[in-house]
This record gives structure tokens, C-alpha cells and sequence, in this order.
């Protein structure tokens, strides 16, 4: 299938990059990687009997849009990238490792988005933290340090919430055995509704702080001032998307358990919440870049 194209060529550009240490590598890749993924999902995105579901990964008319605009998103860093990274007086190696993150974390991304499994979205989503956290720290700087850290704890901490959500979903759905998004759903009225609200909790509150929901927002606004522009977009712009839907897609399960009324209480006070701090505290931030991209953020959220 086309979609492991997206999934593998990172991994072999990274291999490639490492073999052969040439500097105008490090953009050829990022660049042909855009534009591939770009075909890829164009080619789904108009070409609907070219959709497809299987157990691990699929494709269908909600997570083609936000495969899309990943595409999209990333095409635009890409051709911005080479300038950027020419630029930036840092050394070969150093921009090699950034390299390696970016192509890394937009292949996370992206099997967050065509993931149909719970437990495999949970690990896709870490793997962005873990990616993403270099790509903060790259400056080296006092403040690229404090905000990295900060990132990684409180994405760490958000995590395994989130883990413990999925602990508690499996308790609610009794016997079935499975974190298949579409046998969750399609045996979503069976489970205990008490177990189902509670994991809902853990898991809105878990990917939550990946989306930068109020009040698991703390990160967001230094990781976003203090990373790369080029990174930078892609957390504001594609980052939250991916976590965001993760947590459409359990919401969804809720929708089938018919559980929906409490779900979407539970998402409109922290979308709320998240507009509601937004609004207060960009009156007193002088850092305009992270200010502004949180505060899109949670309208978006919103």
C-alpha cells in the first residue's frame, strides 16, 4: 500500500543520511519526503475508492483531511526549511541530527493520523515527543533547555495518563480483548459505561496536554517560542492535530456507547477553559510568537 511509503522512507533517508554525512543530503530528503507525502495523500484525498481499513492502519473520510493538511503543512516547512537551515550557522553534525528529528516526527504524525489502533496511536504519539524534544533544544540556549525539559515532563506526564485511560478502557470493555478502533466502536454497547466515562477522563486529559489543552498548557507556549520556525509550524499546526485526533477517535467511541452527552461536556469545559486562559494571559506576554501561537491553539481547539 501506498500509506507505508509515508511510514518507511523516513527510516531509510535517516539510514542514508547517516552512511553517507553529506550536508546537501539533509534538505534533498526533507524535500523529497514532502513532496512524496504530498502525492501520497493527495492521491487518497481525491481518489476515495483508494481508501481502505485494515488492522493496524487505515484511511477513510475523517483522517484524510488531517493527512492532508500534515501534507500540506510539512510541503510548505520543507521548501522554507532549505533557506532556514542554510542560515543557521551551526555545525554539520548538528544539522544532521535536526534532520533525523524532522523526518521522524512527521512519521510519527502521521501514523498517529492513519493509526486504527488505540494502543498503537499511544506509542505513535510518544514517539513525537520524543522526536520533537531535539528540535526545541536545537538552539542550545538557556531558555531552549528550560523549554524542552518542561515539554518532555509535562507530555510525559500527559502520556501516562493517557496509558492509564487505556488501562481503564480495556476494564470497560470486558472480554472483547482489542484497541482496534473499529471494534471498539462496533462493540461500544456492551461495555460498562462507569469504566468507559472514567477512561474517557484519563484519556482527554493524557492527549490533552499533547494538544495543549488548558490546564495541561504549560509547555506549549515556550516549546513553540524557543524551536525552529520551520518546527515550530509543525507543532502549532500539525502536532495538535494529531493529538486532537486521537481524541475524536475515542470520542467517537463514546458516540457509539452513547455516552456523547458526557464526552462533549467534558471537551467543552477545556475548550473553553483553553479560550478562556488564552484570552487572559495574552495581555500580559511579551513573547508575541509563542502568544500567538497558543492562542490560535486553543481557538482552533475551541
Amino acid at each position: 500500500m501506498m500509506i507505508n511509503l509515508l511510514l518507511v522512507l523516513p527510516i531509510l533517508a535517516c539510514i542514508l543520511l547517516f552512511l553517507f554525512k553529506q550536508e546537501k543530503l539533509n534538505n534533498f530528503f526533507v524535500i523529497v519526503y514532502a513532496i512524496i507525502h504530498f502525492i501520497v495523500s493527495g492521491y487518497y484525498f481525491i481518489n476515495e475508492t483508494a481508501r481502505f481499513t485494515d488492522r493496524y492502519c487505515h484511511i477513510d473520510n475523517s483522517n484524510v483531511i488531517f493527512l492532508m493538511v500534515l501534507s500540506v503543512i510539512f510541503l510548505a516547512v520543507a521548501i522554507y526549511n532549505k533557506r532556514y537551515m542554510n542560515l543557521e550557522d551551526v555545525a554539520v553534525r548538528r544539522k544532521r541530527h535536526y534532520t533525523y528529528m524532522l523526518l521522524i516526527f512527521v512519521m510519527a504524525m502521521t501514523g498517529v493520523i492513519v493509526s486504527n489502533n488505540l494502543g498503537l496511536s499511544w506509542v505513535l504519539v510518544e514517539a513525537t515527543t520524543l522526536a520533537s524534544a531535539y528540535l526545541i533544544y536545537f538552539s542550545k540556549t538557556k531558555t531552549s533547555i528550560e523549554a524542552a525539559w518542561k515539554y518532555v515532563f509535562i507530555c510525559s506526564i500527559g502520556i501516562a495518563l493517557a496509558f492509564v485511560g487505556i488501562i481503564i478502557l480495556s476494564i470497560a470493555t470486558g472480554d472483547l480483548n482489542s484497541l482496534n478502533f473499529y471494534d471498539l466502536i462496533l462493540n461500544a454497547q456492551t461495555f460498562n459505561h462507569f469504566w468507559l466515562k472514567l477512561s474517557f477522563i484519563f484519556i482527554l486529559f493524557g492527549f490533552g496536554t499533547k494538544m495543549g489543552l488548558a490546564p495541561v498548557h504549560f509547555w506549549l507556549p515556550d516549546a513553540h517560542s524557543e524551536a525552529p520556525s520551520p518546527a515550530s509550524a509543525l507543532l502549532s499546526a500539525t502536532l495538535l492535530n494529531s493529538a486532537f485526533f486521537v481524541i475524536l477517535k475515542v470520542f467517537n467511541i463514546m458516540v457509539a456507547a452513547q455516552c456523547d452527552s458526557y464526552a462533549r461536556i467534558m471537551m467543552f469545559v477545556m475548550g473553553f477553559l483553553s479560550l478562556f486562559v488564552a484570552a487572559v494571559f495574552i495581555y500580559h506576554i511579551n513573547n508575541y510568537k509563542g502568544c500567538l501561537l497558543i492562542h490560535l491553539s486553543k481557538i482552533w481547539v475551541f
